[in-house]
């Protein structure tokens, strides 16, 4: 039987890369999105995949969503790669965005991690979490999105030590810049200007290559790892400064 992997928020950006990269492979391939349209059109591109439908945000639709997929199980790997991001600085967000943003996130996140340990298994076992870069430098006024994908690092990181006897593998992906088809859409078309950018591909290479050495964490590209580390080497005040000149300059250039 051809080996399975579930990617929640599956059916674009990274999630659809990953899926596309693993039913290259000869995988089985079950994705979940919340777009109708986006559902429809890869059911139709792809009518070999399983293809569902649900907002992870509302938990009524996740307990069904669960629940359908309990008989597929179990998976070798299950990836989180559904998210909610905003160009936004801390005091920006509707209460409504920063709702939307903590529901699917971190609660999401966390209630789809709690589900899939329990229903990984073989001998690539492996779930995967798609943190940032935003969640490795620790600074004073970090925006909701980084403060998410922190804890998102951090419950990985706990994870990785609960099912360690069970040899499943936990990989954290804290990637810079992906030039994928919404991060060009949130940038008028175009985000080359974006530094340390890096192509799908190049993501998905990445991810791939930890995946198959069973590593901890996939930090890329090299230069923002670099980067992030130099500024973690700072105290908390400096980083602060050069990270609130930085947006401040940012929300000027836009006005």
């Amino acid at each position: 039987m051809s080996r399975h992997i579930l990617i929640l928020g599956g059916t674009s950006g990274m999630g659809l890369a990953l899926a596309q990269a693993h039913a290259h492979l000869g995988w089985r391939i079950s994705v979940v999105g919340s777009s109708a349209d986006k559902v429809a059109h890869l059911q139709a591109q792809q009518p070999e995949w399983g293809v569902y439908r649900a907002d992870l945000g509302d938990e009524g639709q996740r307990q069904a969503l669960f629940a359908k997929l309990d008989a597929l199980a179990p998976f070798e790997r299950v990836v989180y790669a559904a998210g909610v991001y905003a160009n936004e600085r801390r005091f920006d967000l509707s209460a409504e965005e920063s709702t939307t943003m903590l529901a699917i996130n971190v609660q999401a996140f966390q209630a789809a991690f709690a589900w899939a340990a329990q229903r990984v298994a073989g001998k690539e076992a492996a779930l995967v979490c798609f943190s940032s870069i935003a969640a490795l430098v620790d600074y004073p006024y970090t925006s909701l999105y980084a403060q998410c994908k922190r804890a998102m690092w951090h419950t990985a990181a706990a994870y990785r030590t609960a099912l360690a006897p069970r040899q499943v593998a936990v990989l954290a992906v804290a990637s810079g810049y992906v030039d994928t088809a919404k991060l060009r859409q949130l940038n008028g078309g175009n985000a080359t200007h974006k530094p340390f950018i890096v192509s799908e591909q190049r993501a998905v290479n990445e991810i791939m290559a930890a995946l198959n050495a069973r590593r901890d964490v996939a930090i890329f590209p090299k230069r923002m790892r670099v980067a992030c580390a130099l500024l973690n080497m700072l105290p908390q005040w400096a980083v602060g400064k050069i990270m609130r000149h930085k947006l401040d300059a940012k929300v000027l250039a836009n006005k």
